[in-house]
């Protein structure tokens, strides 16, 4: 029998590997098929509270309507929002790739998805995010129905970002020391 040879990882959802002229790390995006679930459930009825707006909305007249379509604005943009983190959690995957021209760093959707493209020279050294379990936006952007939650940041030009969505803190301090690595290797 044939064994496959799995690439490194930290923790369960990043996998790296390093290559003469480059290291790539992917950061997966999946969750339990439990929340997958939850999450799919709740645009389910979602969906079916948009075509019950949308019903009323075309029976009624003037301020009403107005009112419904307010309100079908506010569902646009939320169905859209929870859309997209169906597909951040089905497909989604965070792509970074350090070389001696520099880090670029992806949110891929499936293949598709806007690199950005930072210097190595104007890097600063990746930090961990420290989070404070006491406030309640921290907490909620922690959350699998949320795209959030960024757990590494870095300045670069005097602006600073971020990546590695939710991860905990003992992969985001691996991850760090791992891209701090390449970021000295590729200079």
């Amino acid at each position: 029998m044939k064994e496959t040879k799995r690439a490194p990882a930290i923790g369960d959802r990043i996998t790296y590997a390093w290559h003469a002229e480059a290291l790539t790390i992917v950061i997966g995006q999946k969750i339990s098929r439990t929340a997958r679930w939850a999450l799919e459930g709740w645009m389910v009825a979602w969906l079916v509270i948009g075509v019950i707006f949308l019903d009323q909305m075309l029976k009624v007249q003037g301020d009403e309507r107005l009112f419904l379509s307010i309100c079908m604005a506010f569902w646009t943009f939320f169905a859209f929002r929870v859309f997209k983190v169906i597909l951040w959690r089905r497909i989604g995957q965070e792509m970074i790739r350090i070389s001696s021209e520099g880090m670029s760093v992806k949110n891929a959707f499936g293949t598709w998805g806007k690199a950005q493209f930072f210097l190595l020279e104007n890097i600063q050294k990746m930090m961990v995010i420290r989070r404070n379990p006491e406030k309640f936006l921290q907490t909620l952007d922690q959350s699998f129905w949320i795209m959030g939650g960024d757990t590494l940041e870095f300045a670069h030009l005097g602006k600073t970002f971020v990546l590695g969505k939710q991860l905990s803190e003992r992969d985001a301090k691996a991850l760090a020391k791992l891209i701090d690595q390449a970021l000295r290797k590729f200079k």
